[in-house]
């Protein structure tokens, strides 16, 4: 969300510089002194504690907002307090994925919120599938979604198209407690029945959280530990080699909104493996820039595994595929082209409702 969130003032900063517009304003809630970044088009505001945040962003909604942009679901009152003194406020939520979704495990809806989130003009989702679950499960109106893609920056520098020069598989991934479904651990499993058939093959893990002893235990258990390497929290240079090293990125995670880490790999060139729950199913297409499957099927995540370690021309057509969709459809310039597109719509007219006929151009990807 934070890498979201900063595309997203990027993207406002740019559009108000352009257009000649004052500068937007961005409350943060800072729990402790921060330095604040200086961008042209953007204005700061850091209140050190929870109240005097909500009181600024109230203030600001309320005397100077042409549009109000809330960034998690947490701050549903938010939106509801300014709806009641400002009626024709535009106001818009961003939504990512399983803080949405109401499931178990994860945040569940609170028991107020299907009634706060009639407050919002808009909802700009990641994905359809976010956008499906929340509408379903905190009863919004479909009119409301609108779409807005997970982006990255171009690259100055294409990858080298040299091969991997071991059979290596790449994980980037939080190992929370809450991030079980991750499926690290059945990666580990894989990678396990992998090596039966190809000795050599290394695994990466980059990330960190308290799952980490407990997945190098189970590494150990499955007698892959020399072959599994957790490289905790690195830097986007350590992240760029670990990328160009692998010869398959796979992240078969049940709780993706979007997944940004396919994006990057693709950037690299290099093939995916996803999950067919969650939304990165939406961006992974099948058997044509990845593979899409269920990670419990343990036995069918090796076999895919092996396909791409040991057909490298395989493994080089389909990242090729990825990297084109990303220069396509991934790049800030898309993004900036939803959020302007969003954002336009609402300053013409911000009650103006979209036929339910359109809603589902507005959400593919």
């Amino acid at each position: 969300m934070q890498s979201f969130n900063r595309r997203v003032f990027k993207n406002v900063a740019l559009r108000t510089v352009e257009r000649k517009e004052r500068s937007a304003l961005v409350v943060l809630s800072a729990d402790r002194d921060a330095k604040l970044p200086v961008i042209d088009g953007l204005e700061f505001a850091a209140p050190k504690n929870q109240l005097r945040f909500l009181a600024s962003a109230l203030w600001a909604s309320l005397f100077k907002a042409r549009v109000l942009l809330i960034c998690h679901i947490n701050l549903l009152p938010l939106a509801f307090a300014v709806r009641l003194f400002r009626r024709r406020l535009p106001i818009v939520l961003f939504v990512h994925g399983y803080e949405v979704w109401h499931a178990q495990g994860m945040r569940e809806r609170r028991f107020y919120e299907t009634w706060l989130v009639g407050a919002l003009t808009r909802i700009a989702s990641v994905s359809r599938f976010t956008a499906d679950r929340m509408e379903r499960e905190f009863h919004v109106a479909p009119d409301k979604f609108r779409f807005l893609p997970n982006a990255v920056d171009g690259l100055e520098v294409a990858p080298a198209a040299s091969a991997p020069q071991s059979p290596t598989i790449l994980t980037v991934a939080r190992l929370g407690a809450g991030e079980r479904e991750k499926n690290v651990d059945e990666m580990i499993a894989a990678v396990a029945l992998v090596k039966e058939r190809v000795p050599g093959v290394k695994y990466e893990i980059i990330g960190g959280g308290s799952l980490r002893p407990e997945l190098e235990a189970l590494a150990k258990k499955l007698g892959v530990a020399d072959s599994v390497t957790f490289l905790g929290q690195v830097g986007d240079r350590e992240l760029r080699e670990a990328y160009a090293r692998a010869a398959v990125f796979a992240m078969p995670s049940n709780k993706e909104g979007f997944g940004i880490v396919y994006l990057e790999a693709w950037q690299s060139g290099k093939p995916v493996i996803c999950s067919s729950h969650g939304a990165a199913s939406e961006v992974v297409a099948d058997g044509v820039d990845g593979f899409v499957l269920d990670p419990l099927d343990v036995k069918g995540l090796a076999d895919r595994l092996y396909d791409l370690l040991t057909q490298p021309d395989v493994a080089k057509a389909m990242g090729e595929r990825g990297r084109l969709k990303v220069e396509q459809k991934y790049l800030n310039a898309n993004f900036r082209s939803h959020l302007d597109k969003i954002l336009d719509e609402l300053l013409v007219d911000p009650s103006r409702p979209q036929p339910a006929s359109d809603r589902r151009s507005q959400l593919e990807l």
